[in-house]
């Protein structure tokens, strides 16, 4: 039979910083003795599933990491559901902890497989920030949906913007590798001709986010060129249509986050799940165009953005005028 408490405390020892500091959490959180919680340890008593799963959350360490199951199967943790703007400060809270760590880690790899352009972009500037907020809440938020807020009459709380803006900045110091295609601008200029058709938000608005839209290109483009943010490798690949899915593979363990709606996750720690999507991952890489050292596959790339942007903003601009 497993040792699962021998693999949990392996992983508490590691992630406390020693037996001693270990002792004195279990003693802290359980309530425990310290002969109770050294013996909990060393395994000469057994500890309890509450006991188990209470130190767990306290770590942030998964339980699937302990079972190291050779069976068809994985444990998924779900990062929580957003259904309103209140959920919406918890996911920015969240996603700013989780960055902060990845760029105070050495040594790790944050790769984002886009289907649509990462939402950390979005968030510098203000018109294109306040319609992606408007138009995930009007996808999300049941009580917002049904109401007819327009965009102009839509204000973000501030410490929504706030926190908004601090991902972002968060998110340009982060070493990432990012995979886009042809198609990863294609969402947000639909959701603009979607809600400018329901009359939701004016031609002069939508025009603005247009213009908004292609500086937060032009910015992307040249960190592409110039690796201003952190260290940014871009790579298209046009063959298969991603997922927004992110893998971060640190130093010792791998990271899995999949998503199941807009913005909400599952991660994995599971090392089977992990290792088959990281050897998916480098075949898809392999079959991308770096676009930091193709200039011509770079200037190809972005103009067909640049092309669509100004396509929109001219079957706008008919409909103001129709």
């Amino acid at each position: 039979m497993k040792n699962y408490q021998k693999n949990l405390f392996d992983l508490l020892l590691k992630e406390s910083g020693g037996k001693k500091n270990l002792v004195d959490i279990m003693i802290d959180k359980l309530a425990l003795s310290n002969d109770t919680a050294y013996r909990r340890i060393s395994g000469r008593s057994h500890i309890t599933l509450n006991e188990g799963i209470s130190l767990a959350s306290h770590f942030g360490v998964s339980l699937d990491l302990i079972h190291n199951s050779t069976m068809n199967n994985a444990v998924l943790n779900k990062i929580h559901d957003i259904y309103n703007i209140d959920d919406m400060e918890m996911y920015f809270d969240s996603s700013i902890r989780n960055l902060q760590k990845v760029k105070n880690t050495p040594d790790v790899e944050f790769i984002y497989a886009a289907k649509d352009i990462p939402l950390f972009y979005f968030m510098r500037f203000d018109h294109l920030r306040k319609f992606k907020i408007y138009a995930w809440l009007k996808l999300m938020d049941v009580v917002f949906f049904s109401q007819r807020i327009r965009f102009e009459d839509f204000e973000i709380p501030e410490k929504i913007n706030e926190k908004a803006v601090l991902l972002s900045d968060v998110y340009n110091d982060v070493s990432s590798t990012e995979i886009w295609s042809n198609v990863t601008i294609y969402t947000l200029l639909e959701q603009i001709i979607y809600f400018h058709q329901l009359e939701l938000i004016n031609t002069e608005n939508a025009l603005k986010i247009c213009e908004e839209i292609t500086e937060m290109l032009a910015q992307i483009e040249e960190e592409v060129i110039s690796e201003k943010k952190g260290s940014l490798k871009l790579y298209q690949n046009d063959l298969l249509i991603m997922n927004n899915s992110v893998f971060i593979r640190f130093s010792d363990q791998k990271m899995l986050f999949l998503p199941y709606n807009i913005l909400s996750y599952y991660y994995t720690l599971d090392e089977r799940v992990c290792g088959n999507y990281e050897k998916s991952l480098e075949l898809i890489l392999k079959n991308s165009e770096l676009l930091s050292s193709n200039n011509k596959a770079r200037y190809i790339f972005f103009n067909k953005m640049y092309k669509k942007v100004e396509e929109i903003k001219k079957i706008l601009q008919s409909y103001h005028h129709s």
